[in-house]
């Protein structure tokens, strides 16, 4: 063929090459995309659960509490002096101790539970980030995919018909 045929048609080639390349880095960049997708959809998942657990862990916290809060307000000694049964005010005030101490226990564990939720959810936006950045890359590799076929397109289509056939 003629020098410009030739030329068009290394042009062609390249451009052939180049977008099979783009495309590569194109499904390389999706399947990252839903690979984060799935571990986004998982912390999210976890931390719905975990906030669900520490508001019934809060709930049964400030029922004891305002258990504690309408029974107590008066002096433990004084309580002694006055209660007509020593004895079963003594086994009440050990019961109320481990009570408190069983709260004081729930409350590390709410607190607990609050710092892990704290730090899924820092997890779960920096996976966001990575996904957000994922897909631009996606954008990118696809537009430049159809850039480069567009191209190839019309210097085939500007080639002689009998030139072009080897193409099609």
């Amino acid at each position: 063929g003629r020098p410009a045929a030739r030329s068009a048609g290394d042009r062609i080639a390249t451009l052939y090459a180049q977008a099979e390349r783009a495309t590569e880095r194109y499904n390389a960049a999706r399947t990252r995309t839903q690979v984060l997708r799935r571990e986004v959809d998982r912390i999210q998942d976890r931390v719905a659960r975990g906030q669900g657990r520490v508001n019934r862990m809060r709930v049964a916290l400030g029922a004891l509490a305002g258990g504690q809060y309408r029974t107590g307000g008066i002096d433990p000694g004084l309580a002694l002096l006055l209660s007509g049964d020593p004895a079963q005010y003594l086994d009440r005030a050990a019961t109320l101790e481990r009570i408190t101490s069983r709260q004081a226990a729930q409350l590390r564990v709410v607190q607990s539970a609050q710092r892990t939720l704290r730090q899924e959810r820092a997890e779960a936006a920096a996976k966001l980030g990575k996904l957000e950045h994922s897909r631009r890359v996606v954008a990118r590799h696809k537009r430049a995919v159809q850039h480069r076929l567009a191209t190839a397109r019309r210097l085939v289509n500007a080639l002689p018909p009998r030139e072009r056939e080897s193409y099609a």
